[in-house]
């Protein structure tokens, strides 16, 4: 049966303050679920990958990311506004989800232009399978950013410069030779008003026995940061 590596008692490595802080951060209106109370704590989902593809584009977006802002390894959020009443609900679909699905591969494609950055197209379809499900179960309490989901990598965002954007692109496009991997499972985080904190990995299915999928332990050294300021990426 599948289900979720609980790592909510897990020490969160050293974090220095990002654009956002704790006292300071407020959420935008389109970015809080819509439920019928404020939500104390709020939740991401996104996608979790093999070490070499995920090592492959974080060094990309490391490159290229203003380094005060960046404080988070390269991701693909499904959705990032879970509200924390529903957490019970949403743990169950995960499961429920991650039982029958089995790992799929995913690659890079091309840069394109963001508003003060560069984005990388991915090519990974049944992701958006899965927001598909998940969304049509979820839909009475999600965000308005949460309605709707592009599969790509921000590698550059927060820069005003367009020359310094244009500059990025050519160079992604001229240098970077892509990355393939495999989609392994999903990763629950918990958002603490501008930080990431881990708290349950759910792996897929087994090929070869879909009937007892585990869970695998992820690393929080270098992939996905237990802790991490989050800005909109």
């Amino acid at each position: 049966m599948a289900g979720g590596q609980d790592t909510s008692n897990n020490s969160a490595p050293a974090s220095n303050p990002g654009p956002y802080t704790a006292d300071t951060y407020t959420r935008r209106a389109d970015h809080t679920p819509q439920t019928s109370q404020p939500e104390s704590e709020t939740y991401i989902l996104a996608l979790d990958t093999d070490e070499a593809h995920h090592r492959a584009v974080t060094a990309l977006r490391n490159q290229h990311f203003p380094p005060k802002l960046n404080k988070l390894s390269a991701h693909i959020a499904l959705f990032r506004a879970l509200p924390g009443s529903e957490l019970a609900r949403i743990e169950s679909a995960i499961q429920d989800l991650t039982h029958h699905q089995r790992p799929f591969p995913i690659s890079t494609g091309k840069p394109f232009l963001l508003s003060h950055g560069v984005g990388l197209e991915v090519h990974v379809a049944p992701a958006q399978d899965i927001f598909g499900t998940l969304k049509a179960q979820w839909q009475g309490f999600l965000s308005k950013q949460d309605q709707s989901f592009r599969a790509h990598y921000t590698i550059q965002n927060k820069v005003e410069d367009k020359e310094e954007v244009q500059k990025t692109l050519q160079e992604v496009q001229r240098n970077f030779a892509g990355s393939t991997g495999t989609v392994t499972g999903l990763s629950l985080y918990l958002y603490a008003r501008g930080y990431w904190k881990l708290k349950q990995v759910y792996a897929f299915a087994e090929e070869t026995d879909l009937g007892s999928a585990t869970v695998a332990p992820k690393s929080t050294d270098e992939k996905w940061p237990a802790l991490g300021s989050l800005s909109k990426t």
